[in-house]
This record gives C-alpha cells, structure tokens and sequence, in this order.
C-alpha cells in the first residue's frame, strides 16, 4: 500500500489491491462471534438476499437524505459494539492509508444540517449480482456524489471453504449502460462484460481486497458464510479520500 499504487488504482490502472493478513485469524474470530450476537438485518426487496449490520446511502438514494442521516447514529453504535469485542477495521486502514499514502481521510461530510456519514458496513453476501457502486450515478445531489473516483474495500472476516469469489470486469460503468439494468433489480445483463479482462479475488480470511468499484463486479456463489466488513473511499476534487457506506 502506498500513495502509487493507490492512485494508479484509482485511474483503473490496475485491478486491486491485496493487503494480506491485514487482521489476525484470531481477531477474525472474536469480530464473527461479535457479529452472531447481534446479528443480521436484510435488505427489503433484494434477490438473492444479503444481510448487513449498518446502513448505507445507496438505500436512501431516491428518499429524502434526512432519512439516511437519522439512520448512521444507531449504526455507528452498533458498528463500534461489535468493533469494541476485537478491533476496529476502519480505524486500521485509515492509520494505513495516513501512514503510507495521504494524511487527508476522514468519514465524508455532508454539511452542518446532516452531519457525517456512516462507514463499516458489515454484510452476509453468498451471491452478488453484476453491478457497480459510483456516488455520481447513486448519489448526485450528495456532497459524495462530487467525487472523481471511487474506491471499495472488503475485509473478509468468514471466507467460504469453496467459491465466493469476486470478480472485478476491466468495464467502467457509462451513463449508456443503463439500458442493460435489468427491470426492478440492482444487478445489469452480464452481456455487458462479456468481452472484458477479469480479475478474480479470492476471500481469504484476514485480507482486505480494494478494488475500483466504478468497474462492474460480481461475487459467485461458495460453500460457506461469507462475512465482510467494507466501505468506499471517494476521492474528492481538492484530492481528499473520504470513507462511507
């Protein structure tokens, strides 16, 4: 990790960026039975379902935004219960990042009225469909939705014993591919991908995977519960990276 590779990842330059044993085995551990002990909520209206513990913005992004703001107190409390049984991945990786690559990243902010966002989703994910995440498609009317790039990290706190890859597509997402969107659904035809370079992230238990989240991902089916803790890091336009769910 380092303000390099960082930035090339942002350019799409390169398709990931693996940090290995970026939490112990045991901490792994005591984070997953601080997560079975206050369990899942799942998303409304979502196929196949996908657990979580926190909120995110994508949810609120045809609803008034107050409604998102109201939700982030309880899911920071909830995020910093189960962080205060092992540690808190957020705080690690932004130390990281102040330490190897810009010393400008904090929680994004939306303004005095709102206040900050929520970041450290944790989710239950077998299956993802094709998508892509980018707060100027989700987003345009919040201060996220200035940035220039975006970012996801992935913290794989249970890897499945087989599959539960994620696959990242060499395909940045247009304002034309909305015709490939499939009707009342997250997910777009894999069509779309169809003739572009694949890099394919393994979860391994303990590593962090960053990747560019503009590009359009998938995560396979596997044997196994598959838990991440996650957030974006936006780059903003005066080149502050800025986290939120």
């Amino acid at each position: 990790m380092n303000s390099e590779n960082l930035q090339a990842l942002l350019r799409n330059e390169i398709p990931s960026i693996r940090i290995s044993k970026f939490s112990s085995i045991e901490e792994c551990h005591k984070l997953a039975l601080a997560i079975e002990k206050v369990g899942f909520d799942f998303y409304r209206n979502v196929e196949p379902p996908i657990g979580r513990i926190g909120t995110t913005q994508f949810e609120y992004r045809n609803r008034d935004k107050s409604g998102y703001f109201d939700a982030v107190k309880k899911a920071s409390q909830t995020y910093n219960k189960v962080t205060s049984l092992a540690f808190d991945p957020l705080k690690r990786l932004a130390t990281i990042l102040r330490q190897n690559v810009s010393s400008k990243i904090e929680i994004a902010y939306e303004n005095e009225n709102y206040g900050y966002y929520f970041a450290g989703l944790i989710r239950q994910i077998n299956i993802a469909l094709l998508h892509i995440d980018f707060a100027q498609l989700d987003a345009p009317d919040w201060r996220i939705g200035n940035i220039s790039s975006q970012l996801v990290w992935n913290l794989y706190i249970k890897a499945p014993s087989q599959g539960g890859i994620c696959k990242v597509y060499n395909r940045q997402w247009q304002p034309d591919d909305e015709k490939y969107k499939i009707p009342g659904s997250y997910g777009y035809n894999s069509s779309l991908v169809a003739n572009s370079e694949v890099k394919q992230n393994i979860p391994i238990t303990g590593d962090l995977v960053i990747f560019n989240s503009r590009n359009f991902h998938e995560v396979l089916p596997g044997i196994g519960e598959r838990i991440t803790i996650s957030s974006f890091i936006g780059k903003m336009p005066g080149g502050d990276l800025v986290f939120w769910s």
